[in-house]
């Protein structure tokens, strides 16, 4: 099986490693050490970044004061990661707050909170809380327009998607070397990919490792096209 490097707080990966094993990969958990990234690397036929606290507004300009849970040694870490691995060629897949740090990573900014700036109605779509626990299924109302002609509509065959979503920030303005390829109605930026070359580089701002068994295989077939991407990449080398 491949090694897929993965940047996450989980001790054991948690579902980025259970979706990761289900799709044919070989979870690597990486230590947050800007020092070894490329050590760390090595062998890696794929790099997922996974989601996790906000990355820290110093970083992209933000005054607003909405940040939280920030953890600058992982923030380093991973803006060496994620540019180091676009260097290497590596087949990169960023989950939530990866495509945020991806985006801050490559000049773009994000948005410091949803429900300041887009309304309760929104923040409510993007974040909902059942019995003070963070929703991990389908939200019905979570529906992602996906642009045709992309890296993400061939992959999940069509062009809309409805999935889960728990987020308070979000993509602002983004980096000129990505480029956006689906939203939501209210205009949240959904998915990104790579505007340089690249084997395989997909950013979403859901989390389809916590729904392989509720979307008629989308997030299943998310993974198992980034698995088999890295695997490519290392049948040809």
């Amino acid at each position: 099986m491949i090694p897929i490097a993965i940047s996450t707080t989980f001790p054991d990966g948690g579902e980025y490693a259970q979706a990761v094993s289900a799709a044919g990969g070989a979870p690597r958990l990486l230590v947050f050490d800007p020092a070894t990234v490329d050590a760390q690397l090595d062998g890696a036929g794929g790099v997922l970044l996974a989601g996790g606290g906000d990355v820290a507004p110093e970083l992209y300009g933000d005054t607003s004061g909405y940040a939280h849970e920030v953890d600058a040694g992982r923030d380093a870490f991973e803006l060496a990661l994620v540019r180091r691995a676009r260097e290497r060629g590596v087949p990169t897949l960023c989950i939530c707050r990866g495509v945020q740090l991806a985006n801050v990573a490559f000049g773009g900014t994000l948005v410091g909170d949803i429900g300041a700036a887009f309304g309760a109605p929104a923040a409510a779509l993007h974040r909902r809380t059942i019995d003070g626990e963070a929703e991990r299924g389908l939200i019905d109302g979570h529906a992602v327009a996906v642009r045709p002609d992309t890296l993400l509509a061939a992959i999940v065959g069509g062009s809309a998607v409805v999935t889960g979503s728990r987020h308070h920030q979000s993509i602002a303005a983004v980096a000129p070397d990505l480029d956006v390829v689906a939203t939501t109605p209210d205009g949240i930026v959904e998915a990104v990919e790579a505007r340089f070359a690249s084997p395989f580089w997909l950013g979403l701002q859901w989390h389809p490792e916590s729904t392989l068994a509720l979307d008629g295989g989308v997030s299943t077939a998310i993974f198992r096209a980034f698995v088999e991407a890295a695997d490519r990449l290392r049948n040809a080398a």
